[in-house]
Formats: C-alpha cells, sequence, structure tokens
C-alpha cells in the first residue's frame, strides 16, 4: 500500500515538474493565473493518463506517456501559448531530460537500500528541490536562449531531443538499454560528444560576434571624439579667422605703406609673419578615408599630450582594400601599444613613425618607435609580464589573420618595428 501511495505521489509531482518546467523555460510568467492554468491542464492530463491505465495497463500506459502527456503539453505551448513549434519541443525534451536528476538519485538510493518505497521516497522530494533550482537559476537563462533563431535553437536542442528519443526507443519501448549491447549503452557517449562540438562551434561564433561588437563600439567612440575634436578645432579656427578677416585691412595697410617706404625686406617679413597667423586655422586631414583618419586624429592629440612626435606618411584612398573595421582595430592597437612603450622616456626623445600605403589591393601598415626595455620575444611574438598588457598584440594578430594578412614584429636599433601586409 506504501509503495503504491508513493508511486501514485511520484507519478503526478513528475508530471507536474515537466508541465510547470517546460513552460517556464519558455518564459511563462510564474503568476497565480499561469499556475492555475497549467494545473487544470496536469489534472486534465492526469485524468488521461488514468483512463489509459485503466483501460491498457500500467506497461501500455507508459509505452504511451508521450502521446498522454507530453503531445498535448507541446500543443498547448504552441496553441494557447503561441510559442514556436521547435522552442516548445526543445522545451519539453529539456524538461524531460531534467527528469533524469531525480531519477538517477533514486536508483542510487534503490540500489542501496533493496527497497522499491526508498526510490519513490527519494525522488519526490529531489523533483521539488530541482523545480524550485531551477525556477530559481535556470529559467531567465532558457527563456533568452530559446528566442534564438531557429539554427541555433536546432543544435541547442540536439542533445534533450536527442536523449528523448534515445529514452523512449532504447528503454520505455523496447528495453535494448538494460540488454547490455555496448552499440546502445555507448550511444549517449557519441552524441555528447557531437553536442560538445557543435556547443564549442556556436560558442566561438559567438564569442567574435561579441568581439566584434565590442570593437566597433570602441571604433565608434574614438571616431565622435575625433568628430568633438574636430568641431572644436572648427569653432577656434572660424573665431580666429573672423579675427584676422577684421584686421585684414590694417595689415594690408602696413604692407602698401612699407612699400611706398621702399622697405621691401621689411615686407616681405611682414607678409611671412602674417601667413604664420593663418597656418593655426588649418584642419589637419592625414588622408581620405574617414575612419583611418578618425583614429590617427585622436592619437595624433594623445601623442602631442604626452610629448610624443607622430611623424605620418598615409597614402590611402577613401575605401580601403579590406574591413575599415578590422583596419581602424589593428591600427588603434598598434598606436596604443606605442604610446605605452614610450610611457617611461624622455620628452625629448618619444617619436612614433606611420606608414600607411595602398598597392595593388593590399594594405601595408609600418609602425616604428623608440624602446627603453627590449620586450621579450616568443615565436617572434613579443610578450609582457606586466597584468593587462599584451592584449594588443594578441588583437592584432586575431584580426590580422581573419584578413589573410602578414605581420612581423622586429627591432632595430632600439626601435621597435611592426610591419602588416593585408
Amino acid at each position: 500500500m506504501l509503495v503504491q501511495i508513493l508511486s501514485f505521489i511520484h507519478y503526478f509531482s513528475t508530471m507536474l515538474f515537466g508541465i510547470y518546467i517546460s513552460a517556464f523555460f519558455l518564459g511563462v510568467k510564474q503568476n497565480r493565473k499561469n499556475i492555475c492554468t497549467l494545473f487544470l491542464l496536469a489534472l486534465c492530463e492526469g485524468i488521461l493518463y488514468g483512463i489509459s491505465f485503466y483501460l491498457l495497463g500500467m506497461e501500455m500506459t507508459d509505452r504511451c506517456y508521450a502521446l498522454i502527456i507530453h503531445l498535448p503539453l507541446i500543443l498547448f505551448l504552441i496553441l494557447y501559448y503561441k510559442y514556436p513549434v521547435v522552442s516548445s519541443c526543445i522545451s519539453v525534451f529539456s524538461a524531460y531530460l531534467c527528469c533524469q536528476l531525480s531519477n538517477w538519485i533514486g536508483l542510487l538510493v534503490l540500489m542501496i537500500t533493496g527497497e522499491e518505497w526508498c526510490y519513490y521516497a527519494a525522488r519526490i522530494p529531489i523533483t521539488v528541490i530541482v523545480f524550485f533550482l531551477l525556477c530559481l537559476f535556470i529559467c531567465r537563462t532558457t527563456e533568452t536562449i530559446f528566442t534564438r533563431d531557429t539554427r541555433e535553437l536546432y543544435i541547442i536542442g540536439f542533445l534533450p531531443t536527442v536523449y528523448y528519443l534515445f529514452d523512449y526507443s532504447f528503454a520505455k519501448l523496447s528495453g535494448l538499454l538494460y540488454s547490455g549491447n555496448k552499440v546502445v549503452v555507448e550511444f549517449m557517449g557519441f552524441v555528447f560528444c557531437i553536442s560538445y562540438l557543435a556547443f564549442l562551434l556556436v560558442y566561438f561564433r559567438e564569442y567574435e560576434k561579441k568581439q566584434e561588437i565590442k570593437q566597433y563600439s570602441d571604433l565608434m567612440e574614438l571616431q565622435l571624439l575625433a568628430i568633438e575634436k574636430e568641431i572644436e578645432q572648427v569653432k577656434r579656427s572660424k573665431k580666429k579667422l573672423s579675427i584676422l578677416r577684421h584686421d585684414m585691412r590694417h595689415h594690408l595697410n602696413v604692407i602698401l605703406s612699407q612699400l611706398q617706404n621702399g622697405n621691401t625686406g621689411k615686407t616681405i617679413d611682414y607678409i611671412e609673419e602674417t601667413g604664420n597667423l593663418y597656418d593655426d586655422t588649418t584642419i589637419i586631414t592625414y588622408c581620405r578615408n574617414e575612419m583611418v583618419n578618425a583614429v590617427i586624429s585622436i592619437y595624433h592629440t594623445r601623442f602631442t599630450d604626452q610629448g610624443i612626435m607622430l611623424n605620418h606618411d598615409i597614402s590611402v584612398g577613401e575605401k580601403l582594400p579590406c574591413p575599415e573595421t578590422a583596419i581602424c582595430t589593428i591600427l588603434s592597437n598598434a598606436l596604443e601599444n606605442s604610446m605605452h612603450a614610450l610611457e617611461e622616456m624622455d620628452a625629448g626623445e618619444k617619436w612614433v613613425n606611420l606608414t600607411i600605403t595602398e598597392k595593388k589591393d593590399h594594405l601595408l601598415l609600418q609602425i616604428e618607435n623608440p624602446v627603453v626595455r627590449i620586450p621579450k620575444f616568443v615565436d617572434g611574438i613579443p610578450t609582457s609580464d606586466k597584468n593587462g598588457h599584451g592584449i594588443g598584440v594578441k588583437s592584432i594578430i586575431y584580426y590580422v589573420e581573419q584578413l589573410k594578412g602578414q605581420c612581423h614584429f622586429s627591432l632595430a636599433d632600439h626601435s621597435f618595428i611592426l610591419r602588416i601586409i593585408i
């Protein structure tokens, strides 16, 4: 009698677990209305299960469990809550997989005690505990995951789906899982391997996207700073031009007076001095490409603030032969590394030579700067022992490889040289 009571509680609690977790995994709100609605669904399915048990017996009902419980649940999630078919199926299969946590512990207790009632007595509280843990820590994650595009959902749902089919095919319907057949027993290891490899591919792709977004955000910030700098420079130039324009007639009168008095030399000096006043109103343009121009403009300002002379020879068109985001990321990291390398040097010795040229659909970039401390090289790549350093070099190498280019780090006469061909 005790076994029957515990088994009834176990079956009903497991069914409630599967229904609620399947819905909450998808993002169904855990409010009173949905809890009551899902409970009514559980009662209906429980009645259907009881009718099947009465008419067909225990063994046949267990074999038809998927048709009695899971199929109506999937249809309910699709028709009532309006979730996509793929997401609903994966959610139900994932909830089914989570039931194996209490199942394994129950089997462990059964093996130790040898009493069937202990199996059910162990599964019931574990099911409740797992339910609350999933609601607290996992459901919010799955709610986000199950909104991904269908292609990614196939990969995410591959493991729970295969396990569901495997368990029903080899355990519930045929019992082959317990026959000792090695092919059947090792099948889940095969599936886990495929799932793990698929996960690695998805994770790496997401990592690449995240890196691209971060780099793009950084470049947009750089471009915004460059625009602000140019606007400020235009304002200063405009103000200075208005003053010079106002004073122009005075300058012309002075020049005319000097010429009338025959002071040619003084006239030339005065004209040159006046011309120098207009030099400060010139807005610097390093190249025709706006993104590259923005990066160089920002770092030119930073270099000037730190007493670093930037010598540049840049010859690129308005459109680059490769993605602008990647090139500007490489350039930003390279200039940043040069700036850090010059921090410990005296003011008069700080300089950076930057050369960018475009030849036959290839971009050639070279940056040279003096160094105080000779960096260590490992496999031709400079390394650093300082925390937070070395990331820029890794980023440069990563993007150069993405563009199928080549980069070379070298030292010559206490100068660090980076050459890149893309």
